[in-house]
């Protein structure tokens, strides 16, 4: 009985096996899976802090009067001077004086400046202020131009030569300080392309974003920018810029630790963005970019360790892409779909606060930026994690026509001086 019953069972197929991935394609699986989720977080995150950027975003409304120098320290052949002149002369709070700092009488911004400072609306004192030594000629050149003022400003202002500053910058940088909401006031670069190149483009990109992010008062992570500041009185007593800048190569950074440590207040006003045009080549655009890197390890390393971070990780989810594909993942295009929407969100954003800030660029311009910053964005996520990397050990740093040897943030030596290239 039990052998006819076995006999006449049919035995039933077995179900074929999924093979099982071997646990190197599981780690990988895992690791792109992975780097890809930071990419969308970290594209995510930067789209929602330039949103709430331009949410808060309004062009300066209270003016205030009020007495202001400008310290403007100089060097080499500057062929916008005249406009930045006249910039000057149309501020709604016109300028006490402007100190203007050059290293000697032999640099090109010496006779330029001089030849037009009598027709200004305003007093222009030109300081000259010798070489440096153990610190940046900037440095050594704002330290002279302060050492000539009077005392009876309200503010004083630093500034760089290369931005073209609206009617009420002046204004926007006194006025909280003369409201007493603030020691100090700053703003930030707005990168305008003054020629079609992809230099330009690339450090636009780059830059544009850094104002947009949220702002940390912390001592690892607090900034100014020297290309527009404004100190109160008090602080420009506190501070002592002769102090500030004795031994370092950053002006601004230098500012920023010492307003920190004597426990100044910083205000970074959102609507002073500033045109700064930007006519880089690839070349010289990766040599200004690995040099403000440089600044940051040297003064800034903890920022200097979150770029660097943050921008791998988003490149790492770029290159996860076509991993997952390969592994025949469901994920890959959805994941690709992600970082591309985030991506050009993120630059529409961006267009929004130029435009609400009266800045209009060229359509053609636009069509490369927006091909770019989307598809091509792995691209200029290495473009910028190669001046990242390029500056992690900031041995030597080249600042115009000066070569510094840095052997520590306050060792700093001059190793060269170019002459100043030909107008």
């Amino acid at each position: 009985m039990d052998q006819a019953w076995g006999t006449s069972r049919r035995a039933r197929p077995l179900l074929p096996l999924r093979p099982t991935p071997p646990p190197t394609r599981l780690i990988m699986d895992t690791i792109a899976l992975a780097l890809l989720g930071c990419g969308l977080v970290i594209n995510g995150l930067s789209l929602l802090a330039g949103l709430h950027y331009l949410a808060r975003l309004r062009l300066p409304a209270t003016a205030r009067p009020a007495q202001v120098s400008i310290l403007l320290p100089l060097t080499g052949d500057l062929p916008r001077l005249h406009a930045l002149l006249a910039a000057l002369a149309a501020q709604s709070l016109p300028p006490r004086r402007l100190i203007v700092a050059v290293e000697s009488t032999a640099d090109p911004a010496f006779r330029q400046v001089r030849a037009l400072a009598a027709n200004q609306p305003f007093p222009v004192d030109l300081v000259v202020a010798g070489e440096a030594c153990g610190q940046a000629q900037k440095c050594r050149n704002l330290v002279a131009a302060a050492a000539s003022l009077d005392g009876d400003d309200d503010a004083v202002v630093l500034m760089d030569g290369d931005i073209e500053p609206p009617t009420w910058w002046l204004s926007a940088l006194a006025t909280p300080l003369i409201d007493g909401r603030a020691d100090i006031v700053t703003g930030y670069r707005w990168q305008m392309l003054a020629a079609p190149r992809l230099g330009a483009h690339l450090i636009s990109l780059v830059d544009r974003a850094l104002p947009l992010m949220p702002r940390l008062d912390t001592a690892w992570s607090s900034v100014v920018w020297g290309g527009s500041t404004a100190l109160s009185r008090q602080a420009l007593a506190t501070l002592n810029l002769a102090e500030c800048f004795r031994a370092t190569l950053s002006d601004d950074l230098a500012l920023a630790r010492r307003a920190h440590r004597l426990g100044l207040r910083i205000l970074t006003r959102g609507a002073l963005l500033l045109p700064t045009p930007n006519s880089h080549g690839l070349a010289s655009g990766w040599r200004f970019g690995r040099r403000q890197y440089q600044m940051i390890r040297l003064y800034r390393p903890g920022l200097w360790w979150l770029a660097s971070g943050l921008i791998t990780l988003r490149l790492g989810a770029w290159a996860a892409v076509p991993v997952l594909a390969g592994m025949g993942s469901a994920l890959a295009a959805p994941g690709l779909a992600g970082l591309l929407l985030l991506a050009l969100a993120k630059l529409r954003v961006v267009d929004a606060v130029g435009a609400r800030l009266g800045f209009r660029e060229a359509s053609s311009a636009q069509a490369l930026r927006y091909t770019l910053g989307g598809p091509l964005q792995a691209g200029v996520d290495a473009f910028h994690l190669s001046m990242i990397l390029a500056a992690a050990r900031p041995r030597e740093i080249v600042w115009g026509h000066v070569h510094y040897a840095v052997a520590a943030p306050d060792r700093i030596r001059i190793s060269a001086r170019q002459p100043w290239p030909p107008a």
